[in-house]
Protein backbone atom coordinates (compact mmCIF):
# COMPACT_ATOMS: atom_id res chain seq x y z
CA UNK A 1 0.00 0.00 0.00
CA UNK A 2 0.98 3.61 -0.69
CA UNK A 3 0.66 6.90 0.88
CA UNK A 4 -0.66 9.81 -1.15
CA UNK A 5 3.12 11.06 -0.40
CA UNK A 6 4.46 8.35 -1.74
CA UNK A 7 2.31 7.93 -4.80
CA UNK A 8 3.14 11.81 -5.45
CA UNK A 9 6.63 10.92 -5.48
CA UNK A 10 6.53 8.10 -7.47
CA UNK A 11 4.42 9.71 -10.33
CA UNK A 12 6.44 13.51 -9.95
CA UNK A 13 2.62 15.03 -8.85
CA UNK A 14 1.35 17.15 -6.19
CA UNK A 15 -1.01 15.13 -3.50
CA UNK A 16 -3.30 17.84 -4.25
CA UNK A 17 -3.26 16.78 -8.14
CA UNK A 18 -3.94 13.11 -6.77
CA UNK A 19 -6.91 14.29 -4.69
CA UNK A 20 -8.32 16.23 -7.64
CA UNK A 21 -8.47 12.91 -9.76
CA UNK A 22 -10.22 11.51 -6.53
CA UNK A 23 -12.92 14.20 -6.90
CA UNK A 24 -13.43 13.54 -10.28
CA UNK A 25 -13.81 9.73 -9.64
CA UNK A 26 -10.45 9.04 -12.00
CA UNK A 27 -8.53 7.31 -8.82
CA UNK A 28 -9.74 5.83 -5.77
CA UNK A 29 -7.70 4.65 -2.64
CA UNK A 30 -7.83 1.58 -1.49
CA UNK A 31 -8.74 2.37 1.86
CA UNK A 32 -7.75 4.66 4.87
CA UNK A 33 -6.08 4.54 8.11
CA UNK A 34 -7.77 4.82 11.21
CA UNK A 35 -6.61 8.27 10.96
CA UNK A 36 -8.54 8.84 8.02
CA UNK A 37 -4.90 8.71 5.82
CA UNK A 38 -5.53 7.33 2.25
CA UNK A 39 -4.07 4.24 1.27
CA UNK A 40 -3.35 3.43 -2.06
CA UNK A 41 -2.57 -0.34 -4.25
CA UNK A 42 0.34 -0.50 -6.17
CA UNK A 43 -1.65 -0.56 -9.18
CA UNK A 44 -2.49 3.01 -8.36
CA UNK A 45 1.14 4.52 -10.02
CA UNK A 46 -0.23 2.32 -13.49
CA UNK A 47 -3.14 4.39 -12.94
CA UNK A 48 -1.90 7.62 -12.57
CA UNK A 49 0.33 7.53 -15.78
CA UNK A 50 -2.26 6.21 -17.60
CA UNK A 51 -4.65 9.06 -16.38
CA UNK A 52 -1.51 11.44 -17.48
CA UNK A 53 -0.85 10.09 -21.10
CA UNK A 54 -4.59 10.34 -21.89
CA UNK A 55 -4.69 14.13 -20.50
CA UNK A 56 -1.07 14.21 -23.15
CA UNK A 57 -3.71 12.95 -25.79
CA UNK A 58 -6.66 15.56 -25.28
CA UNK A 59 -8.67 13.07 -24.05
CA UNK A 60 -11.41 15.05 -21.40
CA UNK A 61 -12.04 13.55 -18.11
CA UNK A 62 -15.37 11.84 -18.86
CA UNK A 63 -13.06 10.17 -21.62
CA UNK A 64 -10.65 9.16 -19.13
CA UNK A 65 -13.34 7.83 -17.02
CA UNK A 66 -14.81 6.01 -19.80
CA UNK A 67 -11.48 4.40 -20.70
CA UNK A 68 -10.20 3.64 -16.92
CA UNK A 69 -13.71 1.24 -16.92
CA UNK A 70 -12.97 -0.17 -19.35
CA UNK A 71 -9.25 -0.53 -18.65
CA UNK A 72 -11.09 -2.05 -15.21
CA UNK A 73 -13.37 -4.70 -16.62
CA UNK A 74 -10.85 -5.60 -19.31
CA UNK A 75 -13.24 -4.49 -22.03
CA UNK A 76 -11.96 -2.11 -24.66
CA UNK A 77 -15.24 -3.12 -27.02
CA UNK A 78 -17.74 -0.77 -25.71
CA UNK A 79 -19.05 1.06 -28.37
CA UNK A 80 -18.64 4.88 -26.58
CA UNK A 81 -15.17 3.74 -26.01
CA UNK A 82 -14.71 2.60 -29.69
CA UNK A 83 -16.31 6.17 -30.33
CA UNK A 84 -13.88 7.69 -28.41
CA UNK A 85 -10.87 6.42 -30.17
CA UNK A 86 -12.08 7.05 -33.60
CA UNK A 87 -13.25 10.85 -32.72
CA UNK A 88 -9.58 11.14 -31.10
CA UNK A 89 -7.86 10.19 -34.03
CA UNK A 90 -9.75 11.69 -36.63
CA UNK A 91 -9.79 15.05 -34.96
CA UNK A 92 -5.91 14.58 -34.55
CA UNK A 93 -5.65 13.74 -38.15
CA UNK A 94 -7.37 16.84 -38.99
CA UNK A 95 -4.79 19.08 -37.70
CA UNK A 96 -2.22 17.42 -38.82
CA UNK A 97 -3.77 17.56 -42.62
CA UNK A 98 -4.37 20.91 -42.25
CA UNK A 99 -0.47 21.67 -41.19
CA UNK A 100 0.75 19.68 -43.96
CA UNK A 101 -1.56 21.61 -46.33
CA UNK A 102 0.53 24.64 -45.37
CA UNK A 103 4.02 22.66 -45.94
CA UNK A 104 3.07 21.67 -49.17
CA UNK A 105 2.00 24.59 -50.61
CA UNK A 106 5.19 26.58 -48.99
CA UNK A 107 7.27 23.85 -50.90
CA UNK A 108 5.51 25.12 -53.94
CA UNK A 109 5.84 28.47 -53.70
CA UNK A 110 9.62 28.12 -53.51
CA UNK A 111 9.18 25.83 -56.55
CA UNK A 112 7.28 28.22 -58.51
CA UNK A 113 9.74 31.14 -57.17
CA UNK A 114 12.96 28.97 -58.51
CA UNK A 115 11.30 28.07 -61.93
CA UNK A 116 10.34 32.16 -62.46
CA UNK A 117 13.90 33.42 -61.29
CA UNK A 118 15.46 31.03 -63.66
CA UNK A 119 13.26 31.56 -66.68
CA UNK A 120 14.43 35.34 -66.22
CA UNK A 121 17.76 35.23 -65.52
CA UNK A 122 19.61 31.48 -64.73
CA UNK A 123 22.44 33.36 -63.29
CA UNK A 124 20.79 34.50 -60.94
CA UNK A 125 19.15 31.04 -59.71
CA UNK A 126 21.37 30.13 -56.67
CA UNK A 127 22.78 26.68 -55.61
CA UNK A 128 21.53 27.46 -51.94
CA UNK A 129 18.09 27.78 -53.29
CA UNK A 130 18.01 25.20 -55.84
CA UNK A 131 19.12 22.45 -53.34
CA UNK A 132 16.09 23.68 -50.90
CA UNK A 133 13.84 23.13 -53.62
CA UNK A 134 15.11 19.85 -53.65
CA UNK A 135 14.92 18.83 -50.00
CA UNK A 136 11.47 20.27 -49.73
CA UNK A 137 10.04 19.05 -53.25
CA UNK A 138 11.92 16.30 -53.79
CA UNK A 139 11.11 12.54 -54.26
CA UNK A 140 8.34 11.49 -51.28
CA UNK A 141 10.89 8.01 -51.03
CA UNK A 142 13.62 10.37 -50.17
CA UNK A 143 12.25 13.38 -49.21
CA UNK A 144 12.03 12.16 -45.41
CA UNK A 145 15.58 11.42 -45.01
CA UNK A 146 16.74 14.69 -46.88
CA UNK A 147 14.80 17.03 -44.41
CA UNK A 148 16.35 15.16 -41.68
CA UNK A 149 19.86 15.57 -42.83
CA UNK A 150 19.21 19.04 -43.96
CA UNK A 151 17.56 20.19 -40.52
CA UNK A 152 20.25 18.81 -39.09
CA UNK A 153 22.60 20.91 -41.02
CA UNK A 154 20.97 23.74 -40.04
CA UNK A 155 21.05 23.21 -36.76
CA UNK A 156 25.05 22.26 -36.74
CA UNK A 157 23.84 19.29 -34.60
CA UNK A 158 26.61 16.40 -33.92
CA UNK A 159 23.41 14.35 -34.50
CA UNK A 160 24.12 14.23 -38.19
CA UNK A 161 27.49 12.19 -38.10
CA UNK A 162 26.84 8.80 -39.25
CA UNK A 163 28.13 7.86 -35.80
CA UNK A 164 24.85 9.15 -34.38
CA UNK A 165 22.77 7.35 -37.43
CA UNK A 166 24.90 4.14 -36.39
CA UNK A 167 23.58 4.52 -31.97
CA UNK A 168 20.01 5.62 -33.77
CA UNK A 169 19.73 2.34 -35.50
CA UNK A 170 20.31 0.35 -32.40
CA UNK A 171 17.02 2.00 -31.26
CA UNK A 172 14.94 0.42 -33.83
CA UNK A 173 11.98 -1.96 -32.51
CA UNK A 174 12.14 -0.13 -29.29
CA UNK A 175 8.91 1.04 -28.11
CA UNK A 176 9.13 4.89 -27.69
CA UNK A 177 6.48 7.48 -26.70
CA UNK A 178 7.39 10.77 -27.24
CA UNK A 179 5.68 13.91 -25.60
CA UNK A 180 5.57 17.67 -25.21
CA UNK A 181 5.66 19.65 -21.58
CA UNK A 182 5.75 23.50 -21.80
CA UNK A 183 9.29 23.73 -23.95
CA UNK A 184 10.37 20.38 -23.50
CA UNK A 185 9.85 17.38 -25.47
CA UNK A 186 9.93 13.74 -23.24
CA UNK A 187 11.20 10.68 -25.09
CA UNK A 188 10.74 7.47 -22.94
CA UNK A 189 12.42 4.70 -24.49
CA UNK A 190 10.70 1.82 -22.13
CA UNK A 191 13.41 -0.46 -21.63
CA UNK A 192 15.74 -1.71 -18.72
CA UNK A 193 18.39 -2.93 -20.92
CA UNK A 194 21.94 -1.70 -20.00
CA UNK A 195 22.50 -1.19 -23.34
CA UNK A 196 20.02 0.89 -24.53
CA UNK A 197 20.85 3.31 -21.66
CA UNK A 198 24.63 3.26 -22.91
CA UNK A 199 22.83 4.07 -26.64
CA UNK A 200 20.90 6.96 -24.99
CA UNK A 201 23.78 8.52 -23.36
CA UNK A 202 26.08 8.87 -26.02
CA UNK A 203 23.18 10.47 -28.40
CA UNK A 204 22.54 12.64 -25.53
CA UNK A 205 26.50 13.13 -25.20
CA UNK A 206 26.57 14.23 -28.67
CA UNK A 207 23.67 16.70 -28.29
CA UNK A 208 25.27 18.04 -25.33
CA UNK A 209 28.37 18.56 -27.63
CA UNK A 210 26.33 20.68 -29.95
CA UNK A 211 24.59 22.79 -27.55
CA UNK A 212 27.35 23.70 -25.63
CA UNK A 213 29.02 25.31 -28.87
CA UNK A 214 25.62 26.45 -30.25
CA UNK A 215 22.79 26.95 -27.73
CA UNK A 216 24.39 26.47 -24.29
CA UNK A 217 22.36 25.52 -21.30
CA UNK A 218 20.09 23.79 -23.36
CA UNK A 219 21.87 20.20 -22.98
CA UNK A 220 19.40 17.37 -22.57
CA UNK A 221 18.83 15.14 -19.73
CA UNK A 222 18.84 11.82 -19.45
CA UNK A 223 17.19 9.72 -16.69
CA UNK A 224 16.00 6.30 -15.57
CA UNK A 225 12.92 5.13 -13.86
CA UNK A 226 10.49 2.32 -13.43
CA UNK A 227 9.03 2.97 -16.94
CA UNK A 228 12.34 2.75 -18.77
CA UNK A 229 15.14 5.63 -20.05
CA UNK A 230 13.75 9.24 -20.26
CA UNK A 231 14.91 11.92 -22.31
CA UNK A 232 14.36 15.39 -21.83
CA UNK A 233 14.97 18.12 -24.56
CA UNK A 234 14.79 21.52 -24.31
CA UNK A 235 15.86 24.64 -26.30
CA UNK A 236 14.94 25.82 -30.18
CA UNK A 237 16.29 22.75 -31.78
CA UNK A 238 14.93 20.09 -29.23
CA UNK A 239 11.70 19.38 -32.11
CA UNK A 240 14.62 17.86 -33.92
CA UNK A 241 15.92 15.67 -31.52
CA UNK A 242 12.15 14.73 -30.84
CA UNK A 243 11.74 14.50 -34.74
CA UNK A 244 14.71 11.96 -34.95
CA UNK A 245 13.60 9.43 -32.35
CA UNK A 246 10.02 9.61 -34.08
CA UNK A 247 11.60 8.95 -37.12
CA UNK A 248 13.24 6.14 -36.08
CA UNK A 249 10.35 4.90 -34.38
CA UNK A 250 8.15 4.59 -37.34
CA UNK A 251 10.83 3.80 -39.86
CA UNK A 252 11.06 6.98 -41.56
CA UNK A 253 14.92 6.96 -42.17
Amino acid sequence: MLTIGELATRTGLRTSALRYYEEQQLLQPAERTAAGYRLYADDAEQVVRLIQRTQRLGFSLAEIRLLLKGMATGDLTDEAILQTAETRYLLLEQEITARLVVRHELGLFWQDMHRKVTQQDASTATDRLAQLVAQICGDPQTQAARLFEWLLRKSGCELATHAARDLFTQLRGQHIHIWQEADAYHILVVSTAPQIGQVLAALTQLETNCQVHAHPQQAPALMHNEEGYLVVARGANAFIFARLFLAFAEGQV
